[in-house]
């Protein structure tokens, strides 16, 4: 099955949910459609950055089943490139943002999200939104 990259977003929001509501999260139905997952270092980062270590726990069990992506220095080249881009536009968006889109980009997977207003100003990147 495809792999693709998983925003931010996306994670917290499943993580949220009342369990009771699990299965209406996005995350459940890119589960139902049989894709893989894979995250940005860079979510890892946003995700750990708290200080709550209970729920450090909880995100690295989920990191665990899945492919972390590093954002190295090809990826660091996409995110330049897609910088520039957006910044002649006068559309910049959040930089975590630019940096998990040029992780998804530089790994040639489509980015699901629920954040379709900044995503689909990044061109040439794939997005899986919810139905």
């Amino acid at each position: 099955m495809e792999v693709i990259c998983l925003d931010t977003n996306v994670l917290i929001a499943h993580k949220r949910a009342k369990k009771a509501d699990k299965d209406k999260t996005f995350l459940f139905h890119l589960i139902t459609k049989g894709y893989h997952f894979a995250v940005s270092s860079v979510t890892v980062y946003e995700l750990l950055r708290g200080d709550n270590q209970d729920e450090d726990v909880y995100w690295k069990e989920i990191f665990s089943k899945m492919i972390v992506l590093n954002f190295d220095s090809h990826c660091a080249e996409q995110a330049a490139k897609i910088y520039q881009h957006l910044k002649l536009r006068g559309l910049l968006i959040e930089t975590e943002d630019l940096l998990i889109a040029a992780t998804a980009l530089g790994n040639q997977m489509k980015l699901a999200t629920g954040n379709v207003k900044h995503f689909d100003r990044v061109v040439g990147l794939a997005l899986v939104v919810d139905d």
